[in-house]
Parts: structure tokens; sequence; C-alpha cells
């Protein structure tokens, strides 16, 4: 360890600028995670108030509504990808870089997170694959939606209690769309809410604590991930020379 020279404002001053270009990058994003999600519950709610307004009305919307919810997830969890990028970086500068200097006011010269940092700017990969962050925002934010849209579209789909001439007298019959029979399209939505379902079983890494305050030991387990997918889509090369001494973490559960 070396003691921090008072002298030398350069790296300093680049290290506090490149923290702060960071920061603006993770907030420009996050704000467009929440433009993302207030899209998706404008949506909802709209569609809700004027299917449920009138009985007559096609249960059709409700469905269009699902269509909808689950295209703002999909943009969502790319720009999600985006912002775990910028903001791991960030993490990595708190643990390595500010934590000793304020634990010991000293910066290791030769640390091991500068390779590692380097390598991560030359070819920036995702820490996350597209199917986790999926996962990730269906279960904080997109599951309450989904359900929200599944109770529309149940109660619109009911069968009236005074059924008049031509009314549908069971929900299998009220579910019908045109050409296609009520049981098709009950069908179509349930494998799409098991698919929804799935994905917040099948994704559980992320079920704990957010990249803005992960653990140092799970950080450089990230940013070291052979099988990460660069930004361009290819896959990251093995970093043998980064990760000898590096402690893994184990795997979450």
């Amino acid at each position: 360890m070396q003691q921090r020279n008072s002298g030398a404002q350069l790296a300093p001053a680049v290290i506090v600028h490149f923290y702060r270009g960071l920061m603006d990058q993770a907030n420009i994003w996050r704000a467009r995670i929440d433009t993302t999600t207030n899209w998706a519950i404008v949506t909802s709610g709209s569609i809700a108030s004027f299917v449920l307004a009138d009985r007559s009305r096609t249960h059709m919307l409700a469905l269009i509504g699902m269509f909808l919810a689950f295209a703002f997830l999909a943009i969502e969890a790319r720009r999600y990808r985006f912002y775990d990028l910028w903001s791991g970086w960030i993490r990595l500068l708190e643990t390595e870089y500010f934590a000793p200097i304020l634990k010991h006011n000293t910066i290791d010269a030769v640390a091991q997170w500068h390779p590692m940092l380097m390598c991560d700017l030359q070819d920036p990969h995702f820490k996350i694959s597209l199917s986790e962050a999926l996962g990730r925002r269906l279960r904080h934010n997109y599951f309450a939606i989904f359900l929200f849209l599944l109770m529309v579209w149940l109660l619109q789909i009911m069968p009236p209690a005074r059924p008049d001439t031509g009314d549908c007298r069971t929900l299998v019959q009220c579910a019908a769309l045109g050409p296609v029979p009520g049981w098709a399209m009950i069908m179509l939505v349930g494998l799409g809410y098991a698919y929804l379902i799935g994905l917040m079983i099948v994704t559980p890494k992320l079920r704990r604590t957010g990249t803005e305050i992960i653990s140092r030991q799970l950080l450089f387990r990230r940013m070291v991930a052979p099988g990460a997918t660069l930004v361009g889509f290819k896959r990251h090369p093995d970093l043998p020379y980064i990760v000898d001494s590096t402690v893994r973490a184990p795997e979450e559960d």
C-alpha cells in the first residue's frame, strides 16, 4: 500500500470525474426504467377504466393491455441491463477506491481491480442475462400490473347474473373471441401467465440485493464472469491473468 500523495492531483481528479460521469449515466438509465414503468401503469389503468365502464365492450382490450405490458417489460429489461452495467462500475469504485481511502487514507498502486475495470471498459459486457433482467423487473414491478390486468379480464368475461337472449351463460362461452373458442383463449392466457411465473422462479440469482449495494465478493464474481455477454452481443473472453487470486463467491440460491 502506498501513502496517498497530496501533490499528485491527476489520478484522484480523473477518478472523481469518472465516478461523476458514471453516476450521471446510471441516473439517466434509471430514469428511463422508471419512465417505462409509468407507461405500463398508465396504459393498464386507462384500458381497465375503459373496459369496465361498459360490460358490452370486448375483453380483447384487456388482452391487448397484457401484450402492451409485456412489451414494456421487455423494453425495461433491456434498459435495466445497461443500468446494471453502469451501477456495477460505480459499486466497484466505491468498494475498491473510496472505501480504502476512507478507512486507511491510502491507495493501492497495484490493486487487482485496475485491470478488471480496464478490461471491462475496453470490452463492456452485461453482468446479467436478458431473462434475469426480465425476472427481476417482473418480481419488483410488473407482476402486480399483470395481476391487475388478469383481474380486469376475468371480470369482463364473467357471465351476467341474469343473461338475456343471446348472452353467454358460462365463463368459457364469454371468453370466446370471434372464431376463437373460449377454452382456447383461457388456455392462451394461462400459458402466458405460466411463462411469467416461470420467469420469476427460474431467475433466482437476483432475489437478493441489487447492484447498488451488492457485496464486494459478489461484485468481483460478476465483474470477471467468463460467460457474460458483451454489450456488442459477443462472448466475453476468459480472464485468467485477472481472476487467479480472486475469491469466488458461492452461487446464490
